[in-house]
């Protein structure tokens, strides 16, 4: 019961922290942008279009310039992806159970029972509860403390982190390719939150950017640029967060034997790491060298 209390309430900070995203898009929505493309000008760049009056039609309307393709197969794998990541999101509240104490985890924590369960989000709303042993004891007590992830000090070594963990990466990858599925899936639960942190800081860099350039001048054209690289950053980084989530999940299934056996398993994580792998380069890509 304790724990059915506790995923309540995780679910609560989830919803509340949904409501960033929700206000970034309007945000944007409402910003006067002429077809502006969100950062550079290469091949297969979202674009936003504006009607000219700073209407966007209510929805950010992305489209390939080169490549009708694209989006179909990024719907398809948004889509697939909901419904792994949803059913494991399910699968511990239906075996909740007197014995089962690691149907949630906290980020951060490398453990074989944390890969592929809930972790809980990487938030301000959630860290004042799980900061210290003693408040976590009290608010969710049957998940294990361990300590919170640190975000980088400055945009340096947020980029330095970045491509340390897509070095990491690839060593999981390595790890599964060769039969080591729980390696794999150990080095993913150190990676994924890194990431998180890393990628968040640079994108709240170019937010606060932006808004000093608003408040010099309200309609500054600096700051709807600096707001477009921001969402860009974000909406790369959401994707590549989503693809290693879904890695996760697989191999969760993969270690519990849900996959079949071993090798269709194997087969199945590293197509979706090869997934994962190109959408972590493709936020790598946008993410500028210097700030």
């Amino acid at each position: 019961m304790a724990l059915f209390i506790s995923l309540l309430v995780l679910a609560l900070w989830v919803a509340e922290s949904d409501a960033f995203f929700l206000t970034t898009r309007s945000r944007i929505q409402t910003a006067s942008i002429h077809r502006l493309t969100l950062s550079g000008s290469g091949d297969n760049e979202p674009v936003i279009d504006d009607f000219g009056d700073g209407d966007t039609g209510g929805n950010l309307q992305f489209r390939d310039v080169n490549c009708d393709k694209v989006e179909d197969s990024r719907a398809k794998s948004q889509s697939r992806r909901r419904l792994l990541i949803s059913a494991s999101l399910l699968m511990p509240l239906s075996q909740l159970n007197d014995n089962e104490a690691n149907a949630a985890c906290l980020p951060g924590d490398i453990r074989e029972d944390c890969i592929g369960v809930y972790k809980l989000p990487m938030d301000d709303a959630a860290a004042s509860y799980v900061e210290t042993p003693e408040k976590l004891q009290k608010y969710a007590p049957d998940l294990k403390w361990v300590e919170p992830i640190q975000y980088p000090s400055n945009y340096q070594n947020a980029i330095n982190q970045l491509k340390e963990q897509r070095q990491n990466f690839d060593v999981a990858q390595e790890n599964i390719a060769k039969g080591d599925i729980k390696q794999g899936g150990l080095i993913l639960l150190d990676v994924v939150p890194k990431v998180t942190a890393a990628g968040r800081y640079i994108v709240r860099s170019y937010s606060i950017a932006a808004n000093n350039e608003r408040n010099k001048a309200s309609d500054s054209d600096e700051a709807k640029a600096l707001d477009m690289k921001s969402y860009r950053i974000e909406y790369a980084l959401n994707e590549c967060l989503g693809y290693l989530g879904e890695s996760d999940v697989l191999i969760g299934q993969g270690l519990r034997g849900e996959l079949g056996v071993s090798a269709p398993a194997q087969l199945a994580i590293l197509e979706q790491l090869r997934d994962a792998r190109k959408e972590f380069d493709e936020f790598l890509r946008v993410v500028p060298e210097n700030f």
